[in-house]
């Protein structure tokens, strides 16, 4: 099981600043490498599904990690495709809480899209 200050260590997480009701959840690639997931057309297919606003990415910046370890709260997070795989992860933050039927249709979507989550905090 994945803990929060891992999954921002050991994570390049990506997000949605345009759609509040994505706040506080994040697509997460390995940053030593070797995931599989084509960033790019897996937000574009979150787009098409209305999970995902237009605006630009945003993508948590190194020097911003030791402040995203404090105040965010690690709610649920999914791991798909093993070690070339990607994680999906829903957190809390006091100013941005995550949506619970967001995070359900987050869910759906990439389960249909890359099979069973291999793990998950639920």
């Amino acid at each position: 099981m994945l803990g929060l200050a891992q999954i921002i260590d050991d994570f390049d997480l990506t997000f949605d600043p345009g759609d509040p009701r994505n706040g506080s959840l994040y697509v997460g690639t390995a940053r030593a490498g070797g995931s599989t997931l084509d960033l790019a057309a897996t937000l574009a297919a979150l787009r098409a599904a209305a999970l995902w606003s237009p605006e630009p990415t945003k993508t948590i910046p190194d020097a911003h990690r030791p402040a995203y370890k404090e105040q965010l709260v690690l709610v649920d997070v999914a791991e798909f495709g093993g070690a070339t795989g990607f994680i999906i992860v829903r957190c809390d933050h006091p100013k941005f809480p995550s949506d619970g039927e967001r995070w359900a249709a987050w869910r759906a979507f990439f389960t249909h899209r890359a099979g069973a989550s291999a793990g998950s905090r639920d």
